[in-house]
């Protein structure tokens, strides 16, 4: 799904992906002025968004209260169940969504709020100071880049330091267990917990920009003199094969499956679509970069703001597929999050259950003469990563399961099936609407 949140405020509109054919009255609930989309919590339902904080306190004795507005936010969270909308946290200068959907907010003292299965919780001790960058990681820790310092903390316990050298950028993998920091001549890769040496990969060219695959297997970095990026595989600490650019990339992004990877030239208003598989530059469609968009929905769609409007793409073709027009005035934000009332895939009738959760020793039963063959949706060296996302995708009514690696290099497997033949299993990934691949156990 793609949500349309109107920056004016208003009630956000729903619209399905990669068609961009809106559904009507899918959400309910009426929002002010919009300064930022922080995410959606899937599980409980909660659109979190921050609005601008209003002032009214009088500048003199006396004098008549008006209304302005400061740089501060209030943080307010949309329950697309019931369409009411509480304050959160007010005042906050900084807000950032976990991987388990646990919300964090940080005021101007460094007090932290958050919130996770609909409970609030107001942290005991504050941080140092108020991080540049937080990012949310596993059992609801926050981790924050605060140059010269990176703190990790917890709502029971207090903030611990460690040194982070200076750098033009810091990401970190989806779960916040690895922090990798650009310097001048590599990357620096840190454990937040203190529990691995930090390690350091020095690359030919200056890094630019970065960011971990969801994964968390590889690193790509944009070069500020090279064309190109750079690759660096996290657990043998090297770089590998990059990916050939026209130009070099001012800045990255990879969508949630990891299968591709867009990129800004540092030149003009485009953007490049690279297949990440095959490391190969798919083309270029005319774009601007927003906090927002351009990003790569859960189907595979490639939604881009084009002029005055929003505009999906095919990105395997770079075929327009879908066009909301006037859209690109708005905020947007895209999920594997689904209304409520039963909206499954299109797939559902033509599949007759076949997709239902099975247990993994009946493969040999359901197998045909090609069989027993697998959808693949995604893979992963994170068992958490793809559990989490076999879950989704269960919820969203697609029977997904994980199948275990066989051997240290295989990853888990998030897959539909099994399927006695490769033509069955084919049928039902053309009608996801994502990227897929067939997956043949081996003997």
């Amino acid at each position: 799904m793609a949500i349309r949140i109107p920056a004016k405020g208003g009630v956000p509109r729903v619209y399905r992906l990669p068609s961009l054919v809106e559904i009507p009255t899918a959400i309910r609930g009426r929002l002010p002025q919009v300064r930022r989309v922080i995410g959606l919590d899937p599980e409980a339902e909660f659109l979190y968004v921050t609005t601008p904080q209003r002032d009214t306190t009088s500048k003199r004795k006396g004098a008549k209260a008006k209304s302005d507005t400061t740089l501060k936010s209030d943080v307010l969270a949309l329950d697309l169940g019931s369409a009411r909308v509480d304050t959160v946290a007010t005042a906050i200068e900084q807000a950032t969504l976990g991987p388990d959907g646990t919300l964090y907010t940080v005021d101007a003292k460094g007090r932290v709020v958050s919130v996770a299965r609909r409970v609030r919780v107001a942290w005991p001790q504050p941080l140092p100071a108020v991080p540049q960058q937080l990012c949310g990681a596993a059992d609801q820790r926050l981790v924050a880049a605060d140059p010269p310092k990176l703190i990790t903390a917890a709502a029971d316990q207090p903030p611990t330091s460690r040194p982070l050298p200076a750098g033009s950028d810091v990401a970190a993998t989806r779960w916040g267990d690895v922090v990798a920091v650009a310097t001048d001549s590599g990357v620096l890769l840190m454990d937040p917990l203190g529990r691995r040496d930090a390690t350091f990969i020095a690359l030919s060219d200056h890094p630019r920009a970065l960011v971990f695959s969801p994964s968390g297997h590889r690193i790509y970095v944009a070069r500020r003199t090279e064309p190109g990026l750079a690759a660096i595989d996290r657990f043998d600490r090297e770089e590998i094969d990059g990916v050939a650019l026209p130009l070099p990339a001012e800045t990255i992004r990879l969508d949630p499956l990891g299968r591709w990877l867009l990129a800004k030239p540092t030149g003009g208003d485009s953007v490049w679509v690279v297949d990440l598989p095959v490391k190969r530059l798919v083309g270029s469609v005319p774009s601007t970069w927003r906090v927002d968009l351009p990003a790569i929905g859960p189907d595979g769609a490639l939604i881009v703001p084009r002029g005055d409007d929003i505009v999906s793409y095919r990105p395997d073709s770079l075929a327009e597929a879908g066009r909301v027009k006037g859209g690109a005035s708005d905020v947007w934000l895209l999920t594997a999050w689904r209304p409520r009332g039963g909206y499954r895939g299109a797939f559902a009738d033509a599949d007759g259950g076949a997709a239902a959760p099975a247990d993994q020793g009946t493969a040999a039963d359901t197998a045909g003469p090609e069989g027993p063959m697998y959808v693949q949706v995604s893979t992963s060296q994170n068992e958490a990563w793809s559990s989490e996302m076999a879950q989704q995708l269960t919820r969203a009514g697609l029977g997904a399961r994980v199948l275990q690696p066989k051997n240290p290099d295989d990853g888990y497997r998030v897959v539909l099936g099994p399927y006695p033949t490769r033509a069955q299993a084919e049928a039902i990934g053309r009608k996801l609407g994502r990227p897929f691949w067939i997956y043949q156990p081996t003997p």
